[in-house]
């Protein structure tokens, strides 16, 4: 099987619960179209110019 790496952008203002739960989701519509998520890691909030 094929890996992919994703990076996920979201708005600065998001929490740390709702940037879990953004992860859950898709980590979740993965899973649902056949997909399996291996690792995730956090990296935090950064500054983007």
């Amino acid at each position: 099987m094929p890996l992919y790496e994703h990076v996920m952008i979201a708005r600065q203002d998001l929490s740390n619960a709702q940037a879990e739960g953004l992860v859950e989701h898709f980590g979740t519509v993965l899973k649902d179209n056949g997909g399996n998520v291996i690792d995730t890691e956090y990296w935090g909030v950064k500054t983007m110019a």
